[in-house]
């Protein structure tokens, strides 16, 4: 696994001074750290960083010295845009919470049998060492049918992984495709 270095400077100014010169302020926090460490990262780092594994330990260059972190939050204002970010410091052996997105495959497949899935657990937050949490699960639910159900049980999970999360709860469920919402699409598609 390549190893991933962003660079990020200690920050000593308000986080709207550091947003205002384009930069995206942060802050690195917990494991070994004696005092969390204020930053702050260029959009164009802010970018690399964003289009990685999230879960995968990163390296970041402060100032010369390279801190092992993972991305703990990312924070967005109404419009969507950075305007914090959270960097958790770790060490070797040390275990993290981490949020990962669930990608339901084959809906589809779903919907050519008129039938949609509705949704209701996107991303599940799992602890371990960060080089066992993967970067997303998947699912596979084409072969499900009206009625059917996801639970988190359904979910391939390493056992190196422990979740809070109840076996039994529900992520998504099948249902029909209502001929009232084609309607009211076809109709706001029309007008």
């Amino acid at each position: 696994m390549q190893d991933l270095v962003f660079n990020v400077l200690e920050r000593n100014e308000k986080g709207r001074k550091v947003r205002n010169n384009g930069e995206v302020p942060g802050i690195i926090y917990g494991g070994s750290l004696e005092n969390s460490i204020p930053c702050k990262i260029s959009k164009k780092e802010m970018l690399k960083l964003l289009s990685s594994n999230k879960s995968q330990v990163i390296s970041l260059n402060l100032d010369g010295t390279i801190e092992k972190c993972v991305l703990k939050e990312v924070q967005r204002n109404t419009f969507g845009e950075i305007i914090h970010i959270d960097f958790q410091h770790v060490e070797k052996g040390d275990s993290v919470k981490l949020k990962v997105p669930v990608g339901f495959e084959g809906q589809g497949y779903l919907e050519s049998k008129g039938l949609l899935l509705e949704v209701f657990v996107s991303e599940v937050q799992l602890q371990g060492y960060p080089e066992d949490i993967p970067e997303k699960l998947k699912i596979d639910v084409s072969e499900l049918n009206q009625g059917d159900s996801v639970l988190f049980k359904d979910l391939v999970i390493s056992e190196n992984l422990k979740s809070d999360v109840n076996d039994d709860k529900i992520m998504a469920t099948v249902c029909e495709l209502s001929s009232n919402v084609e309607e009211e699409e076809i109709e706001s598609v029309t007008e």
